[in-house]
């Protein structure tokens, strides 16, 4: 009888342990415990791969991207981006040569004098989201049921009406699942919706060459490669924000070996000048080094520098110029040029 008691005693025991352990593993983290095993997990890896679906808005329009990130210790990116709508991919990438942005089907790279990724916020590299966390003046933690939740301050610079990041981290294994770039009226204007993250992920030696990268991704495209627009007049796109006191005041159009180049003149209190031309597919893969540095512009990648912007969509390239716009009134009246044509 003595015996069985102390048997039952020990299992009471056994099972209060087993209770607390529970309650303890299973409890919230705080903000400081979970800022804590973000960082560590980074210091620990050697790689991560991580692919999603980003969203901008502008202009009422939403352009959607397929989106892979490859990182390996300890400066090495890749981001491929690829929009649903076209097919059209570029690859921004970091390597011991500098910093790249490849458009394959135009068999066109740039390489930029550029401190990229450190240079801004980025909602698709784990980097760029701990950097913003660790630096933000004021935090709002949140512990959901399946996600922790950080609100902090948006910082931009190419879009100064994102003001607000919401970050959802999964519980378990806090990797990211949803970024989310909001205005000021709390509208989310950039998405980042994260559908894998994969710690240490073995990564093979020519995910970071470019001439690999290149190959293989004009190999899958075949006849897929974007057509340029011979008539850019009659596909010309018009911005839908011009600066106060500015007016488009001449309009050029040029016949070249490619198709046409249409160049539009603003002039007034701001001065800047935009020209549309049949994107031009290189005939040797050579970068153009240009000193400025990869920027968003309704999520394609655009090459920026402190008086110019350059990018490419659907079948034309874009160049605007001003000595009068600083960076931010660039990167608008670049991305109010959408579908919306003067008639």
């Amino acid at each position: 009888m003595k015996k069985r008691m102390i048997s039952a005693t020990a299992l009471l025991f056994v099972v209060a342990i087993a209770a607390v352990f529970g309650l303890t593993g299973c409890r919230d983290m705080s903000e400081a415990d979970v800022v804590g095993r973000l960082s560590t997990h980074l210091e620990e890896s050697t790689s991560y791969l991580a692919t999603g679906v980003m969203e901008v808005e502008s202009e009422g329009e939403i352009h959607t991207y397929v989106v892979e990130v490859g990182f390996a210790q300890p400066h090495y990116y890749r981001v491929t981006m690829k929009n649903e709508a076209t097919g059209n991919e570029q690859v921004i990438l970091k390597n011991d040569e500098g910093v790249f942005v490849l458009t394959p089907s135009l068999n066109k790279q740039f390489k930029f004098q550029s401190e990229w990724p450190l240079t801004s916020s980025q909602v698709y590299l784990y980097q760029s989201l701990l950097t913003d966390i660790l630096n933000a003046e004021t935090t709002v933690f949140e512990a959901l049921d399946e996600t922790y939740v950080f609100t902090i301050g948006a910082d931009y610079h190419a879009n100064g009406e994102l003001v607000e990041q919401v970050m959802h981290f999964e519980r378990k294994g806090l990797t990211p699942l949803l970024i989310e770039v909001r205005d000021a009226e709390g509208t989310p204007r950039l998405t980042m919706q994260f559908n894998s993250f994969e710690w240490n992920h073995e990564i093979g030696e020519d995910f970071f060459v470019a001439d690999a990268i290149m190959e293989l991704a004009q190999e899958v495209m075949g006849d897929g490669v974007v057509a340029s627009v011979t008539n850019v007049e009659e596909a010309l796109l018009y911005p839908t924000y011009v600066p106060e006191g500015a007016s488009l005041v001449d309009k050029t159009t040029i016949s070249t070996n490619e198709g046409e180049r249409v160049i539009m003149t603003f002039a007034g209190d701001h001065e800047f000048t935009i020209i549309q031309e049949s994107a031009r597919v290189r005939d040797v893969f050579a970068p153009e080094i240009i000193s400025g540095e990869p920027v968003m512009v309704n999520g394609t990648v655009a090459a920026i520098t402190d008086n110019t912007l350059t990018w490419q969509r659907n079948g034309v390239e874009f160049f605007l110029v001003s000595n009068t716009l600083d960076r931010d009134q660039l990167v608008t009246v670049a991305a109010s040029i959408t579908g919306n044509y003067e008639k």
